[in-house]
């Protein structure tokens, strides 16, 4: 299955669309979901997250996991891990990346069925990558615009896609 793009101007439009996004892949998804995103410094991929936990009902705050690199929130049925890779070397040996992911705990959430992990950056893990089920790549476009495309890398991603469509809400 090929990606789905949205393009969006302004905040208020880029957070409703991960709203949207995460309240129906509440209603679709069966099991542990695992979603890379990428984009550039700035692009809003925080932000998206934030978005994505309104959607399914958080109210709290939601800061940036760069300096933690791992923020969980849990949500009744659902528990959303937002993970922050930015501050892990690019060049690091694939063993060293894997002892990195468990000194953080990333292991005890992939293992967890409710778990939905949210990867900034997550080309800096070889493991997480391969393990996609989504990525959502975000590209700004303007001042305020930016463009939405989530790919399925996986049965569950193609499964969560398959009745949405860059119209669809």
């Amino acid at each position: 299955m090929p990606a789905i793009a949205w393009d969006v101007e302004g905040e208020g439009q880029f957070r409703e669309r991960a709203q949207v996004l995460a309240r129906h892949w509440r209603n679709h998804v069966p099991c542990r979901l695992l979603v890379g995103l990428e984009g550039p410094l700035g692009a809003g991929k925080t932000t998206w997250v934030r978005g994505m936990l309104e959607g399914l009902g958080h109210r709290g705050r939601v800061p940036s996991p760069t300096y933690t690199l791992l923020e969980h929130y849990e949500l009744g049925d659902v528990t959303l891990v937002h993970i922050d890779l930015y501050r892990l070397p690019e060049d690091q040996a694939p063993a060293r990346q894997a002892l990195e992911l468990e000194a953080i705990g990333v292991n005890d959430w992939l293992d967890r069925p409710d778990a939905w992990l949210l990867v900034e950056w997550p080309g800096r893990s070889q493991q997480l990558t391969a393990r996609c089920d989504l990525l959502v790549e975000i590209e700004i476009t303007g001042a305020a615009g930016r463009r939405i495309s989530v790919t399925p890398h996986s049965p569950v991603g193609a499964a969560l896609l398959t009745d949405l469509s860059p119209r669809s809400p």
